[in-house]
């Protein structure tokens, strides 16, 4: 059985601002390519791409903004145990890690500017194989998550 704790709903909202940013590039390939067809009007390029472009910016903009951070959201899941820290992630393919406390040898927390106006941080456990970078969690909640496995770190020593 597997971690059943979803991630915090604004990191959805976080993840669906990053993707209007993720979008940008596609719209503005489609206003370049629309601006040379009104300044150069007997060009080779077909005017049929016109609809193309805005076509693929706009379903870009709906898989970035919409469908890949829905599906990131409901698929992500952490469980915080007393001996580890057991996570799932993955769209298409399942990827499940659970992190042994006593493996963990740094916490490091990191808050973008977004985020930082969010209220989110986001946390990386760091063993000595492998880091692992874990979604966006309330402030306060990240620094209770770090607290508790410095704590399970000591009492496991």
């Amino acid at each position: 059985m597997g971690p059943k704790s979803m991630i915090d709903p604004q990191v959805l909202k976080l993840w669906r601002i990053r993707g209007c940013f993720n979008s940008l590039p596609l719209v503005i390939v489609a206003l370049v390519y629309n601006f040379f067809i009104q300044i150069m009007p007997n060009t080779a390029l077909p005017d049929a791409g016109i609809y193309i472009t805005i076509g693929l910016a706009l379903l870009g903009g709906y898989v970035f903004i919409y469908v890949l951070p829905t599906l990131t959201y409901q698929a992500w899941r952490v469980d915080y145990n007393k001996d580890e820290i057991d996570f799932v992630s993955g769209i298409l393919i399942k990827k499940r890690i659970t992190v042994p406390i006593i493996r963990v040898q740094n916490i490091e927390s990191s808050i973008g500017p977004l985020a930082k106006k969010m209220g989110l941080m986001s946390l990386t456990i760091s063993t000595a194989a492998t880091s692992h970078k874990l979604p966006e969690l309330p402030e306060e909640e990240a620094l209770e998550v770090q607290k508790r496995i410095r704590r399970l770190i000591r009492n496991s020593l």
